[in-house]
C-alpha cells in the first residue's frame, strides 16, 4: 500500500469514527485485518489504527 493510499485509509477512518459511523469504521478496521493478513512483510494498518485511540504520554 502506498503512503497515499494509506494516509487516505486512515483519514477515511477518522473521518467514520468522528461522524460516529460505526459500521463503517468497523468495516475499515476488518478491511484493515484483511490487508495484514494479506501482507504480512507491510508494516501493520490495523495497529496504526488502534495507535488512533491510544493516548500520548506527556
Amino acid at each position: 500500500m502506498s503512503a497515499q493510499t494509506r494516509v487516505a485509509y486512515l483519514a477515511e477512518y477518522r473521518k467514520a469514527r468522528d461522524e460516529e459511523d460505526f459500521d463503517r469504521a468497523l468495516e475499515l478496521a476488518f478491511a484493515a485485518m484483511d490487508h495484514d493478513a494479506d501482507h504480512p512483510d507491510e508494516p501493520s494498518l490495523m495497529a496504526e489504527l488502534r495507535g488512533l485511540h491510544t493516548k500520548a504520554a506527556a
